[in-house]
């Protein structure tokens, strides 16, 4: 668990009328079962995934360290999903569900617990479809750059958990938020830092570095809306996977898969003209990238009803 001088690096804020947010933020997260641990399997597999020579048997040892986590990827294997079979181990569950899909079961599952005690006004359904869109296609972008390595799902899976405590722990500042985001026709990250002193990206960040996730994805949820840059302008390799994240969230915004008050995108806009795309343009695509918003909706929609059965 990080120290609070550790969590008050995510939560700088230039309101000082504003300071008490971060030091309430701190008191929640460092407060025993405010926020349950992450599946240290869960980021295990992760971790282990991006091994080229990885066998099935060494995914079925490191998802049966977790009981909850095995029971559950059994489940989803049984479901109406997959052909409704009666599953009975890891490894029939792996032989149907396949290496990548159960890494994203495990990932939203391990997420989704981590807050299912959270409950409020907002449509929580839209939220992880976005959540869970957003995480497949930022391993989609980046995988068109590089090897993935099992960090570019959680990143954009995890990547508005921020505003789960914003709607927990500060709901009338949060129904501002919304209100003034609709009213500009603009993402809330535009409207945050003037009614809360921060964003909803660094509360994120201060939530993943309190579930002890990798510092990529840490850096990846604080700077998804920007800057991508280093000094002059040129390519900073340490926000790579945030701007990945960040075209990632443009795309689940573009296909208005997003709750109430999120960034309006025209769709006449080509998908390729987003001005998300502006910082991965320096880099050069080491691989091609096919995209269909459509069966990615599709897929993401059936992972869910997967974790939810």
């Amino acid at each position: 668990m990080p120290t609070p001088n550790e969590l008050e690096q995510y939560l700088v804020c230039n309101f000082p009328d504003k300071e008490w947010v971060g030091q309430k933020v701190i008191q929640i997260l460092v407060s025993d079962g405010a926020i349950p641990a992450f599946s240290s399997a869960a980021i295990k597999l992760g971790e282990l995934t991006r091994d080229q020579d990885i066998s099935m048997d060494d995914i079925k040892n490191v998802i049966e360290m977790d009981p909850g986590l095995s029971s559950d990827c059994i489940k989803v294997a049984s479901s109406a999903g997959f052909g409704a079979r009666r599953i009975s181990s890891i490894q029939q569950a792996l032989m149907i569900i396949g290496m990548e899909q159960i890494k994203r079961i495990a990932f939203a599952m391990g997420v989704m617990k981590s807050f299912n005690s959270f409950k409020g006004k907002v449509d929580w359904d839209k939220f992880w479809l976005h959540s869970v869109l957003v995480g497949r296609l930022t391993e989609k972008v980046a995988e068109a750059y590089r090897p993935t390595t099992g960090r570019e799902y959680l990143a954009g899976l995890l990547h508005d958990c921020g505003k789960i405590l914003l709607e927990q722990y500060f709901p009338e500042e949060f129904c501002r938020i919304i209100t003034a985001a609709q009213r500009r026709r603009c993402s809330h990250s535009v409207v945050e830092k003037g009614i809360i002193g921060v964003n909803h990206a660094q509360l994120g960040a201060a939530v993943c570095a309190s579930l002890q996730a990798h510092p990529e994805v840490i850096q990846a949820v604080l700077h998804h809306h920007g800057p991508f840059g280093g000094s002059e302008g040129k390519p900073d390799d340490k926000k790579f996977l945030a701007a990945c994240v960040s075209v990632g969230d443009a795309l689940a915004n573009y296909a208005q898969a997003n709750i109430t008050g999120a960034r309006v995108i025209n769709p006449d806009t080509p998908i390729d003209q987003l001005s998300e795309w502006r910082f991965l343009r320096q880099y050069r695509m080491a691989y091609g990238l096919e995209l269909d918003l459509a069966v990615e909706v599709a897929a993401t929609e059936q992972d869910l009803r997967a974790v939810s059965a």
